[in-house]
C-alpha cells in the first residue's frame, strides 16, 4: 500500500510540474464547485443537525434500536453524503453509537442528497425529474432493506456504550464542529477536482483516440459531480447514459470516499463495512435502475 501511495504521489508531483496551468484551472474549478454547489447547502444543514444531536432530544436518545437507527438514517438521507457520515461520526464520539454499530451505519446510510439527484441529475442530466426521483427511490429502498436486516440482527441498544452528555453551548459546539467538517470537505473537493482534471487532460494527450466512455470513468473516478457532468455532455441522448450515471453515483468517487474515511477515522470507526457496501451498491443500484 505504501508503495502505491509513493508511486502515485511522485506521478502527481511530476504532472503538477508539467501542467501548472491545468493544475490551477483544476483548483479554481474545485473551489467553484465547493463554494457554489456544496457550501450553500451543507453549511446550514450541518449547523442545524450538529446542534440538534447535541441537544437532549428523544429523537436520538432512545433505547429503541429501531427508532434510533431509523432516525439516524433519516438525518443521513436528508443531508446526503458526506453529511450522513458527519452525523454518524458525531454520534459515535458522543457515545450514542458504539464502534460496531457506527461501522454498519456508515456503510448503510450512504446516499446522495435528494436535491442533487432530483435537481442536478434528474433535471439537468436526464432532462426528466421523474428519472432522478426514481433513481433516488431505488437507492433508499436498497439501503432501507440493508438497514432492516441490520436492525433485526443487531444487539439490543442497551449494550451500546451510551454516555449522553449535555452540551454547554450546543450552537457554539455545532459551529466549531461544522467548520472542521467543511474544511475537510472543501480541501478534498478542491484537491481531487484538481487531480481529476490533470489526469483527464494527461490521458487525452497521451491517448487522443481514447473512448469517450473511458474519459467519463477517468473523471468520475476522482470526483463524482464532474464525472456526471461529463457523462451528460458526451453521452447525451444515448440509452446508456442512465446506466453510466447510476454506476457513477453508486461508486461516488474517491473525493467522497476520502471525506467519509477521514470523518470515520477521526471518530475511530472501522471502514471495512463501508467499503463492502460500496461494492454492493455498484452491483445492485445500476441493475435495479435499468430494470
Amino acid at each position: 500500500m505504501h508503495i502505491i501511495i509513493t508511486i502515485g504521489s511522485w506521478a502527481l508531483i511530476i504532472l503538477l510540474f508539467l501542467q501548472p496551468g491545468t493544475a490551477h484551472r483544476g483548483a479554481v474549478e474545485g473551489m467553484r464547485i465547493f463554494t457554489t454547489s456544496l457550501l450553500p447547502y451543507l453549511l446550514p444543514y450541518l449547523v442545524i443537525t450538529q446542534m440538534f444531536i447535541r441537544s437532549q432530544n428523544t429523537f436520538l436518545h432512545t433505547t429503541n434500536k429501531f427508532k434510533l437507527y431509523m432516525n439516524v438514517y433519516i438525518l443521513s438521507a436528508i443531508g446526503g453524503f458526506p453529511s450522513g457520515a458527519a452525523v454518524i461520526s458525531s454520534l459515535k464520539e458522543m457515545g450514542t453509537l458504539n464502534e460496531r454499530n457506527a461501522s454498519w451505519l456508515l456503510g448503510i446510510c450512504h446516499a446522495p442528497s435528494p436535491m442533487f439527484v432530483i435537481g442536478f441529475v434528474g433535471i439537468e442530466i436526464f432532462h426528466a425529474e421523474f428519472a432522478g426521483l426514481k433513481l433516488l427511490i431505488i437507492i433508499h429502498l436498497i439501503n432501507l432493506l440493508f438497514l432492516l436486516v441490520f436492525i433485526f440482527f443487531s444487539q439490543p441498544i442497551q449494550q451500546n456504550d451510551y454516555k449522553p452528555s449535555i452540551a454547554v453551548s450546543p450552537f457554539q459546539e455545532s459551529i466549531k464542529e461544522t467548520s472542521q467538517i467543511l474544511l475537510l470537505i472543501g480541501t478534498t473537493v478542491i484537491f481531487f477536482t484538481t487531480v481529476s482534471i490533470i489526469v483527464f487532460e494527461s490521458v487525452k494527450e497521451v491517448l487522443p483516440s481514447i473512448s469517450p466512455l473511458l474519459l467519463v470513468f477517468v473523471a468520475s473516478f476522482f470526483e463524482m459531480t464532474g464525472g456526471i457532468s461529463l457523462a451528460g455532455e458526451i453521452l447525451a441522448g444515448k440509452a446508456i447514459l442512465p446506466f453510466i450515471v447510476a454506476i457513477i453515483i453508486a461508486f461516488s468517487g474517491i473525493s467522497i470516499h476520502m471525506q467519509i474515511i477521514v470523518l470515520a477515522q477521526k471518530a475511530r470507526i472501522p471502514i471495512k463495512r463501508y467499503i463492502l457496501f460500496r461494492f454492493l451498491h455498484m452491483l445492485i443500484i445500476p441493475l435495479f435502475f435499468i430494470l
